[in-house]
């Protein structure tokens, strides 16, 4: 909640991010009887702020753009909605003629099932679905989700947890809701962390990612099915899935949140009791109680290395006491390996990088540098596969401590040098002008790294490539080359770590 308090843009998006999970969390925990004076205190300003900014924004039409004056989107007027209807919830007073504009908008921008060609469409249809079916628009809500129901093969699997959703609250038959969450469960992935969704397509107009699609699916079976046993492995997966408390995009985050909260409000797991503790071979490493008043507090120990590698067997042990509440925890090992051995990794880009001379040329095979004398330069190239098209490239490739990139757009710089360049295709391709395209959107050059913006990537394979000079004598190691898409950062790829030697001037 703190990081979504402190969002670095403005945009309409993270306006309504910013108070959205607020307000359902107070929510929760004014459902199961809670008091949190600080966080009421915080969530009126808010609230405030963000009711303000979105009547402001409000377009004529009854949508909101992501910026003031921005045409409407269908999207972020569905999600400005939802903000504003579960608001509505926790009897704060909310504008409704500007709910009712909205949707008018929103019915507007349904569509017959003909003309649902994309799975991106059929996804914003139940989205759209969803938002009205919240609001109690049943007509003509219900009759486009009849359809949509019969053709839920084009939906992605957060798509069918949103029409799951629609279905439930436009009063359909509940085999059709079972149908669609049979068909979740069916495409799950369950592992050791729990239990998740990936899509088979990427929806990137509606800034999805995996777990994003995710935490929308909590949300249905916390609202459809909260008896399942399979919901609990899908919270574990969330948690999980955090990185240094939070989750890695905008939406990431308050769709984890707002489903978790649910999910807390379905569970009751706020009014907890138990005791609980961790061993570590047998000693007691943390003993503590979980109660209402304590159940939000965190609790963390850790094992150091020494410790680690003083046998070659350890036991790690979590208990708990009997009571109401749900402990969650999650163990991890973090190693630390120095640069040149961390090994080249796949996970959708695949990343090659090499160091040549300068003078190599672009055709023959031109041998691995290794070691350059003060004031030489050489030649970096990035071998860049995309199995499928990517959307939002951020390439970052670290420099040896004791080089730096050459700027050929400086005066001072050799017009011998090369510009930094992004072609497609093989390294024999670049003989031919005529193949050559500007794929990327900018490249900058800095102290300690080189990176590539490229707003999209069809499939295919690409070279990058720019020169750099040896200023500093020194062994140094350098970290791998990364590339990954900057709002599906799951999908990334790295090249070896290595050596670099640069060897003192002979003058």
């Amino acid at each position: 909640l703190t990081y979504l308090e402190h969002l670095e843009y403005e945009c309409s998006e993270q306006v309504v991010s910013r108070f959205l999970p607020n307000v359902l969390t107070y929510r929760a925990l004014r459902l199961l009887g809670i008091e949190d004076a600080e966080l009421e205190a915080r969530l009126h300003d808010l609230v405030l702020e963000g009711l303000e900014k979105l009547y402001l924004r409000q377009n004529y039409d009854g949508g909101w753009g992501w910026w003031e004056e921005d045409e409407s989107n269908p999207y972020l007027t569905a999600y400005a909605t939802y903000a504003l209807l579960r608001l509505r919830e926790t009897d704060t007073l909310v504008c409704p003629d500007c709910i009712d504009r909205a949707c008018f908008y929103l019915e507007r921008v349904l569509v017959s099932q003909e003309d649902l060609d994309t799975y991106r469409e059929a996804n914003r249809q139940a989205w759209v679905l969803y938002v009205l079916s919240l609001a109690g628009r049943s007509d003509p809500a219900a009759a486009y989700a009849e359809q949509l129901f019969d053709h839920r093969a084009k939906l992605s699997h957060y798509g069918k947890a949103y029409l799951a959703m629609a279905l439930d609250r436009l009063g359909e038959p509940r085999t059709k809701v079972d149908t669609l969450l049979s068909d979740l469960v069916n495409a799950s992935i369950q592992s050791a962390t729990g239990m998740h969704w990936e899509e088979p397509n990427y929806d990137w107009w509606a800034m999805n990612t995996d777990t994003r699609s995710t935490g929308i699916i909590l949300d249905a079976f916390a609202r459809l099915d909260p008896e399942s046993a399979l919901v609990p492995n899908i919270v574990r997966w969330l948690m999980v899935a955090r990185k240094a408390g939070i989750w890695e995009t905008t939406q990431e985050t308050a769709w984890a949140l707002v489903s978790l909260t649910d999910w807390m409000v379905a569970t009751g797991e706020l009014d907890a009791d138990y005791a609980y503790g961790v061993l570590w071979d047998g000693a007691q490493k943390l003993t503590a109680t979980a109660t209402r008043e304590t159940v939000r507090d965190s609790a963390a120990i850790e094992i150091a290395g020494d410790d680690l590698a003083s046998a070659d067997r350890h036991t790690l042990t979590v208990f708990r006491e009997e009571g109401p509440g749900v402990l969650y925890y999650t163990a991890h090992l973090n190693l630390q390996l120095p640069a040149d051995e961390v090994p080249a990794l796949d996970r959708g880009v695949l990343v090659r990088r090499e160091y040549v001379a300068s003078d190599c040329g672009f055709t023959g095979v031109c041998p691995d540098v290794s070691e350059i004398a003060v004031g030489e330069t050489y030649e970096v190239r990035l071998t860049i596969v995309a199995p499928n098209d990517l959307y939002y490239v951020v390439v970052e490739d670290p420099l040896p401590a004791g080089c730096e990139a050459v700027d050929t757009s400086l005066a001072t710089t050799s017009l011998l040098a090369p510009d930094p360049s992004l072609t497609r295709g093989s390294a024999s391709s670049w003989r031919y002008p005529w193949w050559w395209l500007r794929w990327y959107s900018r490249s900058e050059l800095r102290d300690e790294k080189v990176v590539l913006f490229a707003d999209y990537l069809p499939a295919g394979t690409y070279s990058f490539r720019y020169t750099a000079r040896a200023v500093q004598a020194g062994e140094f190691k350098v970290l791998p080359a990364v590339a990954r898409e900057f709002y599906f950062p799951e999908v990334f790829g790295r090249s070896d770590g290595r050596s670099f030697v640069v060897l003192p001037s002979e003058e």
